[in-house]
């Protein structure tokens, strides 16, 4: 009888012990994301486009031509309260009236980390994710590239394009 007690004494406080262990915090996805796309929380990154290729209709991938005062914008996202972004011309100008700026919004990801959504205004021509109008997929994302793909249906069929981003 004394054994069974002692026995079941260790056997509570084993359990005692294991219910009080903390779990690990797992880092949601869109988090991990967002650190990648805009560095740590109060910092921001700055990407370029560095290629840019598309498929029609399910076809091969094909490369598509940048004009180099298109491939020289800056996008910047910043990682605070608001999550900041923002498109701004290079050193060369597609249209030289056109404002420095060409597009600022927000941006969050779903919670999955797989769809990019941007909110945001157009100030010229050369916008990429307001002009798309909808959310984007994240295809790649590390600390230092990024490549994302959205799709647009039209008489012709179904086009997906791609881009590859680089850090800088």
């Amino acid at each position: 009888m004394r054994a069974f007690r002692l026995i079941l004494l260790v056997g509570v406080c084993g359990l005692m012990i294991l219910a009080c262990s903390k779990d690990k915090t797992v880092t949601p996805v869109a988090d991990t994301n967002g650190a990648f796309l805009a560095g740590a929380k109060g910092a921001s990154k700055s990407w370029k486009i560095s290629a840019a290729t598309g498929s029609q209709n399910g076809g091969q991938e094909q490369s598509l031509s940048l004009d180099d005062c298109f491939k020289d914008n800056v996008f910047k996202f910043s990682n605070n309260s608001a999550q900041d972004y923002e498109n701004t011309e290079g050193s060369t100008k597609c249209v030289n009236s056109d404002s420095i700026l060409v597009e600022k919004g927000t941006w969050a990801f779903t919670s999955d980390g797989k769809t990019l959504l941007i909110d945001g205004t157009s100030y010229s021509q050369q916008n990429v994710f307001t002009g798309i109008g909808k959310p984007v997929s994240v295809l790649q994302l590390s600390d230092a590239t990024m490549k994302i793909s959205f799709s647009f249906t039209g008489s012709s069929g179904t086009i997906v394009y791609y881009l590859n981003f680089v850090k800088i």
